[in-house]
């Protein structure tokens, strides 16, 4: 969601995944930054994401890594990130 509710609106999230040479494996990365109630962790075993889906308010998570570039294309070109994700960023892949 955006904020609070779904009534304030949902929002496209992206991971970033990197691809490992040395096991063959992609692994998706969330850079939202660790804080209080949110860890975050980067492992070749187990992902551990800063936040998982709400079921009860039709969040998913799709697994698969996508070059999608109309949002590569959004992200190059905007700098105010609220902006950018309230009024730019496609609303679905």
């Amino acid at each position: 969601m955006l904020f609070d509710t779904p009534q304030q609106g949902y929002c496209l999230h992206a991971l970033n995944a990197v691809f490992l040479k040395t096991i063959r494996k992609w692994i998706r990365i969330d850079a939202r930054g660790n804080k209080k109630g949110v860890n975050a962790q980067v492992s070749t075993d187990e992902e551990q994401l800063a936040f998982k889906p709400e079921r009860k308010w039709n969040e998913i998570d799709d697994p698969v890594i996508y070059l999608h570039p109309q949002t590569i294309a959004v992200l190059e070109k905007n700098i105010d990130a609220f902006d950018m994700y309230t009024n730019h960023l496609p609303d679905q892949l």
